[in-house]
């Protein structure tokens, strides 16, 4: 079941950062909080988890985004959305949740919103990493007619984990992340599919930003052998090949700068994978 972007809950106001250059807005790529490429498509959107500017207000911004169909009564679904700390920020929280609820959730203002997320993240979990992103998943039972999902922090500041992540050298006293990819799915739908998703996690490319003429590395866990398929944002094939086991080095020499995908192929499996050139 997707989701798509729709409101915010309260009267503070998310970014949406779309594209490397975009005409207008905020950019995908660097952006006045930091510098990330997206998890999965083309943009993310970023909220304050905590800001202790306004700390006596609890300020806090959320993402809220309606579901393509209500929730079933005592069905079970999975949540997954995926975060990373805007590196401008000193602060960093393991106080997120996701909220599955049947209205639009409001509160005047920009305080806190009273309710208890049925997905959260593990305490003491404290999302330092700037670099990547950081899944966030879990699984809920529905009471039945849930259309709303509501991302952030819901918790005051007194009750709120804080620390700093950059010992002392960021240049703002805030906790600021970057959400993408967010995903709710019947948890019987992934019943059948659970082999393509542990291939998946037996291979891994990175960096995922890197400079131009530096080698790309496929490191593969896969005993039989994978191919590979290197192409432009647009889909153009560039170079293809073999990937075997262990480590792999692919050359970037040519390449201009830019993003670029990598499409591996695991038997009927497909994993697509993005890095930037700069």
């Amino acid at each position: 079941m997707s989701v798509f972007l729709g409101s915010t809950p309260t009267d503070c106001t998310p970014n949406y950062y779309y594209g490397l250059n975009p005409i207008c807005g905020l950019s995908a790529l660097q952006n006045q909080n930091g510098y990330q490429l997206p998890y999965d498509g083309n943009a993310y959107v970023g909220i304050y988890l905590i800001d202790l500017i306004w700390s006596f207000i609890n300020t806090r911004e959320y993402i809220c985004v309606e579901l393509n169909d209500t929730l079933n009564f005592n069905k079970e679904y999975f949540v997954e959305f995926y975060i990373s700390r805007a590196n401008i920020f000193a602060l960093a929280t393991d106080d997120i949740g996701a909220y599955l609820s049947s209205q639009v959730p409001i509160n005047t203002g920009c305080s806190c919103l009273p309710y208890q997320p049925q997905i959260e993240n593990t305490q003491g979990n404290i999302i330092t990493d700037s670099l990547n992103w950081t899944k966030i998943s879990g699984v809920f039972t529905a009471k039945g007619g849930e259309k709303y999902l509501t991302i952030g922090n819901f918790k005051d500041s007194i009750n709120t984990t804080i620390i700093d992540a950059d010992s002392g050298n960021g240049l703002n006293n805030n906790a600021y992340y970057y959400i993408d990819k967010i995903s709710l799915i019947p948890l019987d739908s992934l019943q059948g599919i659970n082999e393509s998703l542990n291939k998946t996690e037996l291979i891994c490319v990175y960096p995922s930003l890197l400079q131009y003429g530096s080698q790309i590395h496929i490191m593969s866990k896969q005993n039989n052998d994978v191919t590979f398929s290197l192409l432009t944002i647009e889909g153009k094939l560039i170079k293809n090949g073999i990937i075997n086991f262990g480590d792999n080095l692919i050359s970037s020499d040519g390449l201009n700068s830019g993003r670029y995908l990598i499409r591996l192929t695991l038997g009927s499996s497909i994993v697509t994978k993005k890095i930037m050139i700069y």
